[in-house]
């Protein structure tokens, strides 16, 4: 028996490896940040769809644009951080220091992990489940900052530019 628990451990933790070396070559140093952010899209779809059963909205043609909803999150990271690596690159070049550009993927990876977080506390909500004030308000909060640091990098269109 010891031998059979033996060697289904070895080959789970040679599966294991496996995974992580996948990961980390595919997403880098912070494999971490973008399987957290994949976990919060199953459970954000899971939650959206048990709120869908409760409230008698439930349908194939919401559940399909909510799956390509999420696979698009994954689309504008990936070129956010394409994108940055590109303009480092073209920096490099002309001699022009740009390697701050490489926050832009790690913004809007973190802008879209407080979205997923948001939208799984208001579907929690909705079934009837408590969710304590400090996270709702916590999360207020780092949407505020966000949103004041975006506003500070980007800031919004005056009337004049939203003539042009």
């Amino acid at each position: 028996m010891d031998q059979l628990f033996t060697a289904f451990a070895d080959k789970a933790n040679l599966i294991g490896a496996a995974v992580v070396a996948v990961l980390s070559w595919t997403f880098g140093a912070h494999w971490q940040v973008f399987v957290l952010f994949l976990a919060l899209n199953v459970v954000d779809f899971s939650y959206g769809m048990l709120k869908a059963k409760r409230t008698d909205t439930l349908s194939s043609a919401k559940g399909a644009n909510g799956i390509c909803k999420k696979v698009s999150y994954w689309v504008v990271i990936a070129l956010a951080f394409a994108v940055s690596e590109v303009l480092v690159d073209f920096g490099e070049t002309i001699g022009a220091p740009l390697s701050f550009l490489r926050l832009l993927g790690w913004f809007t990876l973190g802008v879209y992990i407080l979205n997923e977080l948001t939208s799984i506390v208001e579907n929690l909500v909705v079934l009837g489940y408590d969710v304590p004030e400090i996270v709702v308000r916590g999360l207020n909060a780092a949407h505020s900052v966000v949103d004041a640091a975006g506003d500070k990098v980007l800031p919004e269109k005056t009337e004049e530019d939203k003539g042009e």
